[in-house]
């Protein structure tokens, strides 16, 4: 219900920019006709909840991913750059979301920080992490880049991607040690939204 209630508001609030620049790429983007349905792990847009739930078990076997301690997220270390600074290695938190029935995977909920986050390291907050999480996004799903799309109530912003029946959004922030973002496919959302 709360993953309806905030998809309803993003689409809303994206919506609301009339012929905006997010509703032309949206138009464009489902007009291709391209379809991208892989994830990540092996998980893909449109698999059954038994399918999600199964691949995350035989990954928690493999020791790749674990229970997180926010619920109902898995928990999934990203792998480590040897050249990167090890106070930057991330972790992610994902959880699927479901149509109506609870049977077919539309999304997938994320959730980002750094490992080493500390209160008292400005190079560790999400202001910083949310640039790292936007690159990362870029890269792993090449296409269209991600544009800023106001909200209507304040002065934030939503920055969003969408490539074929792909979207994938990073929301404000509302905690300093965390970057939230959702991939949804289009062709399961948008008439629901």
């Amino acid at each position: 219900m709360i993953a309806k209630v905030c998809s309803t508001f993003i689409f809303m609030v994206l919506m609301g920019c009339s012929e905006s620049k997010y509703t032309s790429m949206v138009k464009k983007e489902l007009a291709s006709g391209v379809i991208h349905d892989s994830l990540f792990l092996g998980l893909r847009l449109g698999q059954t909840r038994k399918d999600f739930f199964e691949i995350c078990w035989n990954l928690n076997r493999e020791k790749m991913v674990t229970h997180s301690e926010i619920f109902p997220f898995v928990k999934y270390p990203l792998p480590k750059k040897t050249t990167s600074d090890p106070e930057k290695d991330m972790t992610m938190l994902f959880y699927g979301d479901f149509d109506e029935g609870k049977t077919i995977m539309t999304g997938m909920k994320l959730q980002f920080y750094y490992d080493a986050w500390a209160i008292w390291n400005k190079a560790l907050q999400a202001d910083q992490l949310l640039l790292a999480v936007k690159d990362s996004l870029e890269k792993w799903y090449p296409g269209n880049d991600f544009i800023r799309v106001p909200l209507e109530k304040d002065s934030t912003e939503l920055f969003v991607k969408v490539d074929g029946n792909r979207r994938i959004t990073i929301k404000p922030l509302d905690d300093n040690r965390m970057v939230k973002a959702k991939i949804d496919d289009l062709r399961y959302v948008l008439d629901k939204e």
